[in-house]
C-alpha cells in the first residue's frame, strides 16, 4: 500500500485544529469549535479525511483534556460521534454549493451544524446514560445540556460557509 503523505498531513493538521478549538470550550462549555473544523476538513478533502481527522482529534481532546479522561466507553463514543461528524461533511464536498457561495448553502451548512450536534450528543448521552443511569433520566438531562452544542453547530456552520468554500477553490 502506497503512503499518501497529503492524507497524513491533512489529517494531522485538521486533528490539531480540533484539539486546540476544543481547548476554548473550557471558556463556553458545550461550544466547541472543533465540530467546524472536523466538518470542513470532510468537506474540503472528502470522507476519509474527515472521518479520520475526527477520530484522531477526538481521541486525542478525550485524552489529554485538561479535566481528565472520562471513562472509556464515553471516549470511544466521543471518538465515534466526531467520526461521523468528519463523514457529514464528506458527504457534501462533491455538492455544487462547494463550488460558489449559494443562498441554499447558508440554510444547508445550518441544518447540517444542527444534525451533527444531535447525532454526537446523541451518542455521547447515550453512552453516559447508560453507564450511569437511571437511562430515560440521565439522557433527558444529558441532551437538555447538550442543547448550547446543538444551537452553537447551526449558527457556526453557515457563518463559516463562505470561508470554507474560499478555501475549496483554493484546493482546486
Amino acid at each position: 500500500m502506497k503512503s499518501d503523505g497529503k492524507f497524513v498531513a491533512r489529517v494531522a493538521i485538521f486533528s490539531a485544529l480540533a484539539y486546540v478549538l476544543a481547548l476554548l470550550s473550557i471558556y463556553i462549555p458545550n461550544v466547541s469549535l472543533s465540530f467546524i473544523a472536523v466538518f470542513a476538513c470532510g468537506a474540503l478533502f472528502g470522507p476519509k479525511t474527515g472521518l479520520s481527522a475526527g477520530g484522531l482529534g477526538m481521541f486525542l481532546w478525550s485524552v489529554f483534556n485538561p479535566y481528565g479522561m472520562a471513562a472509556v466507553p464515553v471516549t470511544m463514543a466521543q471518538i465515534i460521534g466526531m467520526m461521523i461528524v468528519g463523514v457529514f461533511g464528506g458527504m457534501i464536498a462533491s455538492l455544487a454549493l462547494m463550488k460558489k457561495i449559494l443562498p441554499r448553502g447558508f440554510w444547508i451548512f445550518g441544518v447540517m451544524g444542527l444534525t451533527t450536534g444531535l447525532v454526537y450528543q446523541l451518542i455521547v448521552s447515550g453512552i453516559n446514560a447508560w453507564l450511569f443511569g437511571p437511562f430515560w433520566q440521565s439522557l433527558e438531562a444529558g441532551l437538555a445540556f447538550a442543547l448550547l452544542t446543538i444551537i452553537s453547530n447551526a449558527i457556526i456552520f453557515p457563518a463559516c460557509y463562505p470561508v470554507i468554500v474560499k478555501l475549496a477553490a483554493r484546493g482546486r
